[in-house]
């Protein structure tokens, strides 16, 4: 049965719906969107509902006011640039057809159905590529990989306050498979879609392959482009092609901005100096370690929320949260490092998953935390997302690499449950610790 590609889907949607059961019920923020969320994408639609939705090119107010009045002329200095009507645009569709109340019940629902998605297409991927594990190896680890990715506190992140990320790379992996499948028209349209969500991500992977490009060129090694391009071969023109279909999103996006930005007076949103931290003015840039917070799963200040230093015996239980929260958040940063270790090592077993999948990722994660630090440090929720990919992976090749090497034995096997399982508490663990604001 495992080989009916159905059966598997069944399995993860299983597992999927009894983790967000599980959550839904214990977890301190539950599965839902926060209300400040909400009334974020709320304000987003309706606004564009009211007044045009192309009345500021496709721009909107990203406010949390609550009962404001959203008539363009009392909300024009609150144009948000950083987000435009594709980013959102099914919120904006539900908001539209259906209503508020359709939005609130349904709009956090669409996210859950595209990180199912997501889940899936990284380990059917993992199947479809070549190894020369047994097939019932391949499908335990594959749903090894599903469970990881979905009880990532990375992914939890993704649950109560949506970002666009998750689109880009539901739609970048949906790309990639259609392109392996040698739907190539196929493919670079959902390269496009993905970028149309994300431009900033679409950018980032774009940059990757024209850097490709021009280092293949130079060295002229095109015989290594297969293993970086889809396998497509030497076919120069539609190596281009990938990496134009990632590139003309970012255009439209600030083809559309240069002309709102010239409308709009004040706006709200950053600049690109803010994100990276060198405006002058960077308060929130906690450099190199605040963009790796993420590894600990969340923000380490979250332990210390209604922390007083000078706490009496009454208090003592809040001492005992402090000491286990950053005992919980130190094994989770570490877990985190060795998972970084197994992507190397599929490096090593699966050169050519590592090139295709695991790389751009890792090259685009990379950018946002190098580059964009102060960003990375304060968007926690958003750009750790990507991690979640690399982690699940990473700790799947990692437990199976030891279970090979001992042959799959009953002492291996029973050794590594336990330690398997725990992993899988931990994650939900650091979950539980997430705080009302990511």
């Amino acid at each position: 049965m495992l080989n009916k590609i159905y059966f598997r889907l069944l399995i993860y949607l299983f597992l999927w719906l009894l983790y967000l059961a599980f959550m839904t019920t214990y977890a301190p923020l539950g599965t839902e969107w926060l209300p400040w969320h909400f009334q974020r994408v709320y304000n987003f639609s309706e606004y564009l509902k009211l007044n045009g939705y192309f009345s500021n090119y496709g721009f909107s107010i990203w406010s949390t006011c609550t009962n404001c009045s959203l008539v363009a002329e009392n909300e024009e200095n609150k144009i948000y640039l950083s987000s435009y009507i594709f980013s959102n645009l099914p919120y904006v569709l539900i908001n539209h057809y259906f209503g508020v109340e359709n939005l609130k019940l349904y709009g956090h629902v669409v996210d859950k159905v595209f990180i199912f998605i997501t889940g899936s297409l990284i380990a059917e991927l993992l199947l479809k590529l070549p190894n020369k594990n047994t097939k019932i190896e391949n499908y335990a680890k594959a749903i090894l990989c599903f469970s990881i990715f979905i009880i990532a506190p990375w992914t939890y992140k993704m649950l109560i306050a949506q970002w666009s990320i998750f689109y880009f790379v539901a739609f970048y992996l949906i790309g990639i498979f259609l392109f392996l499948n040698k739907k190539n028209k196929l493919g670079l349209l959902f390269f496009f879609i993905s970028g149309i969500f994300d431009y900033q991500s679409s950018a980032g992977l774009g940059t990757f392959y024209i850097l490709l490009l021009i280092t293949f060129l130079l060295k002229k090694s095109q015989n290594s482009t297969k293993y970086f391009f889809l396998d497509l071969g030497n076919n120069n023109l539609l190596n281009f092609k990938i990496a134009i279909s990632l590139i003309l999103p970012t255009f439209i996006y600030f083809f559309l901005r240069f002309f709102a930005a010239n409308e709009v007076q004040v706006n709200a949103g950053s600049s690109i100096l803010t994100r990276i931290g060198v405006s002058g003015n960077d308060m929130h840039n906690g450099s190199l370690l605040g963009a790796l917070q993420f590894l600990g799963g969340n923000r380490i200040t979250q332990c210390f929320a209604e922390f007083n230093i000078n706490l009496d015996l009454k208090d003592f239980s809040k001492s005992i949260f402090v000491y286990n929260c950053i005992l919980s958040h130190l094994s989770m940063f570490l877990i985190s490092l060795i998972s970084v270790v197994g992507i190397f090592i599929l490096y090593k077993k699966n050169n050519f998953f590592f090139k295709l999948i695991a790389f751009p990722i890792l090259f685009l994660l990379s950018s946002y935390i190098f580059i964009l630090q102060q960003s990375s440090s304060v968007h926690l929720m958003g750009y750790s997302y990507l991690f979640s990919l690399l982690f699940s992976t990473g700790i799947s090749s990692i437990i199976f690499k030891i279970l090979k090497k001992y042959n799959f034995s009953v002492i291996s096997l029973l050794l590594i449950t336990p330690a398997t399982i725990g992993i899988i508490l931990l994650c939900i663990r650091i979950s539980m610790l997430t705080g009302s604001n990511g």
